[in-house]
């Protein structure tokens, strides 16, 4: 009868822990920053096409010229619009996939269902002023690449450092 207490004891605490006895002894995931991730958007890849010297840096002059040969070939049928036929076999050869950005609805900006060649150049001089940060008429291979800090929730990478606070709108993750 001894021994059947302690089995029957521990036996019990089996049941009523609740995942078992590993579940109880779980220490949450350790901290662990996340990485932050280089990416290049396609209008960037496409704007660094455009190097026609190949010294890694796109001027104006350049960027200007690239804009014009892009149109000619986004303009297959030549008759001063892109259609949405048109803007899809551009896209697929220019940036990668017909649904890449910019689409149709971003460089079409009167609803026409179609994009003129003023709004095709439009597009392209914001895209040049939003890239070129330090505003010297040249964009570098820096100003093209975009930097992403948190790819990856906190749910995946453990619970926040002591004393961080969680961003907006995510939640914390549970507490065992």
């Amino acid at each position: 009868m001894c021994r059947l207490v302690p089995t029957m004891m521990l036996a019990t605490a089996l049941v009523l822990c609740p995942g078992g006895p590993a579940q109880a002894r779980r220490d949450p995931l350790p901290y662990r920053p996340t990485t932050p991730t280089i990416f290049v958007l396609p209008v960037a890849m496409a704007i660094a096409g455009f190097d026609s010297d190949g010294d890694t840096r796109v001027t104006r002059a350049e960027f200007d010229a690239g804009v014009a040969r892009e149109w000619r070939r986004a303009d297959a049928n030549g008759d001063g619009n892109v259609g949405a036929i048109e803007h899809g076999s551009w896209a697929e050869r220019t940036l990668g996939s017909q649904g890449a950005l910019p689409g149709l609805l971003d460089l079409d900006t009167d609803d026409d269902d179609r994009i003129s060649r003023d709004e095709f150049v439009h597009f392209f001089a914001q895209r040049f002023a939003a890239l070129d940060k330090d505003k010297d008429g040249v964009l570098s291979r820096s100003e093209l690449i975009s930097l992403r800090v948190d790819p990856v929730g906190p749910a995946r990478r453990g619970p926040p450092a002591p004393g961080a606070t969680p961003a907006p709108g995510s939640t914390p993750p549970p507490r065992g």
